[in-house]
């Protein structure tokens, strides 16, 4: 049984750096999202995942890091 465990973080991490990021996307999207903006959040998620809390942004950074992600031009002003 101990071999059916999948550790989410693990999995993620693993296709990031494998380049399989589609394979950590909800399928019955049916590829209708912005490619660009996947592999920014799947990052943003696991930093949220950090085994030390204060490591973690608080939710108010995240937000800023979700906006610079949907509109990055915005941040170079």
């Amino acid at each position: 049984m101990e071999d059916d465990v999948v550790v989410l973080c693990d999995m993620v991490r693993g296709a990031l750096e494998e380049g399989r990021v589609e394979e950590c996307v909800d399928g019955r999207l049916m590829g209708n999202f912005p490619a660009d903006e996947v592999v920014p959040v799947m990052k943003l998620g696991l930093i949220c995942t950090l085994q030390v809390p204060s490591n973690r942004p608080d939710m108010g950074e995240v937000i800023n890091i979700l906006d610079l992600i949907r509109c990055p031009s915005e941040g170079q002003e």
